[in-house]
Parts: C-alpha cells; structure tokens; sequence
C-alpha cells in the first residue's frame, strides 16, 4: 500500500510582485506589454488554472498609486478602523467635505477596487479599463464634485495580509501546496461589520460614510454597474424619503433593474425615476457560430 505524504505534493504557485520581473512593462500608451514581444498585445489569459493572474497585484498598485496622486484618499469603513483591523477600503476625493456635487460609482462585485474590467485594461489601456480616466473626466468638471467610489467587490477580510480582497484573490492566496483547497471562509472573522454582501456595504456607504464626510444638503449623482446597480437603485427607492432632497440623478449600466414602484411619497421614486434617470443596456451583435467563447 503507498500514501502520497503532503511533502510529496506540488508546491504551489508563486510569481513576483512587480511588472518588471514578471517580464512586463508600460509602455507611453499606458498599456501592458512583455518587454522581450513589446509589439504584442498583453496576453491575459496565460493560464487555464483562474488561481494564476499574475499581474493583477501589479495593476492594482499602479492604479492606487495613481488615484492616491490625483486628489483622491484611501478610506477605511467603518470609518475610524485602524488598518490593521477588519475593513473595506473606498476611494473619497479630497473635497468630499465640501463640495455641493457628490458623484457615487458603485461598481461589479466581481471587480477589485477601482477596476472596470482587467480585460479593458489588458486590451486597452490601464486609465480605460479602471477609474483613473473617470476620475480624471471628473475632475475637469467646472463645479468640481467629490468622489466617492465604492467597494462592493473586496467583502473578504484576509487576516493573513490585513487586508480586504474579492472572490477570485481569495481563491488565488497562498496555499499549503498547489492541489489543496482554499481557505474555508470564516463568517465572522472574514467579514467586516456592516459590508457582509453588496446590499450591506451600499446601505453602509449611504447610512454611515456619506452623512460623516459629506455636507448635509450635498447634491448627489449615483452611478451603478453591472451587479451594484440594481442594490444602489432598490437602496435609494427603498430610503427614499430620506434621500430624495439629495439623489438628483442615477445612471446604471446593467441588463437588468428591479422593477419601479410608486412609493406614494410627496414625489415619487417613480416620477424621478422617469425624469432623472439614465438606463444603459448594451447588445452586440457577433458574426460568429453558436457555442463561440468569448474572452
């Protein structure tokens, strides 16, 4: 009889932590190229195991460095945490405090913080496919709004690196060998008071972050993608008698919304929503077969 022991086992996966040794660089067009092919586009499907992503740790530091330049503060919540312990980080701009214009982007629960898409950003380039170019958009805006983008993606707190990651960085941390499971995730000590799921962490963001850094009648424009959309909308409907003097426009990209109901208010969720709101649903058309895979 044999038995393979755990000293026998594959180690698992470990690559560096920076573009360079990774064999990758920027280039002048802000996109990702391997320094020996700069002429290729940046290959992000490398691997077929979805645990190797080798330079998201890579993109996720240049596009934090980039924001922290640009005006725009890393925010721990619940606000007052200590780095070290349990919290999910939001980006706010510096003038959150005083501006009268407040533009809140609550993105995709599937993306890092401040991402769009990675494949935008292998693609294109890192501003494109992140919020570097939004925020940028925004800041040339003659009344100069405050920013506030949220975090409904990195609900998970690694208390192995103090820090909150997604779904996918989860499955992609450190294990005892290549073939071991992922760390089971502990409810309590995983999670962070208050942002357990999308829904929690959008109330969270309007409840408890916006009323502490924001002015009273600060005027709010919302923006939700893809899976936050829909949590952003029902939150702002179903606390609408509160927000209504501040909410005054929402625009969502997603291919679906909850259905709007009047809630009998002096004016309606509905009515606004009929008047203010902006509803964006892409379809493309491809001429390829049936059972194609798109990447």
């Amino acid at each position: 009889m044999f038995r393979l022991k755990e000293s026998g086992l594959p180690s698992d996966f470990h690559f560096p932590a920076n573009f360079e040794e990774l064999g990758y660089f920027i280039n002048d067009k802000d996109q990702i190229r391997s320094i020996r092919h700069p002429e290729q586009e940046f290959n992000y499907f490398i691997s077929k195991n979805a645990r190797i992503n080798v330079v998201q740790p890579c993109i996720r530091r240049n596009i934090q460095s980039r924001l922290l330049s640009s005006s725009l503060n890393l925010t721990p919540i619940p606000l007052g945490t200590p780095p070290t312990q349990p919290h999910i980080p939001i980006y706010t701009s510096s003038n959150i405090s005083t501006c009268s214009r407040l533009i809140v982007y609550v993105g995709e629960s599937l993306q890092d913080l401040g991402v769009f898409a990675y494949r935008t950003i292998g693609r294109e380039s890192i501003a494109s496919g992140s919020v570097i170019d939004f925020v940028r958009t925004i800041q040339k805006c003659p009344d100069n709004p405050g920013i506030l983008i949220a975090n409904p993606g990195q609900l998970l707190w690694y208390r192995g690196g103090q820090r909150a990651v997604t779904q996918t960085t989860w499955e992609a941390l450190p294990r005892k060998t290549a073939v071991s499971p992922p760390m089971e995730i502990d409810e309590v000590k995983n999670r962070v008071s208050g942002n357990s799921d999308v829904k929690e962490h959008v109330a969270h963001v309007f409840d408890e972050v916006i009323p502490q850094v924001a002015k009273a009648d600060v005027k709010i424009d919302v923006i939700g993608m893809g899976d936050g959309a829909p949590e952003v909308v029902q939150f702002v409907q179903g606390n609408w008698k509160k927000w209504q003097k501040n909410v005054q426009a929402i625009a969502t990209g997603t291919a679906f919304l909850p259905r709007i109901e009047d809630t009998g208010e002096d004016r309606s969720f509905g009515e606004f929503w009929g008047d203010v709101s902006f509803f964006l649903s892409l379809v493309v058309l491809l001429p390829a077969p049936v059972g194609f895979i798109l990447h």
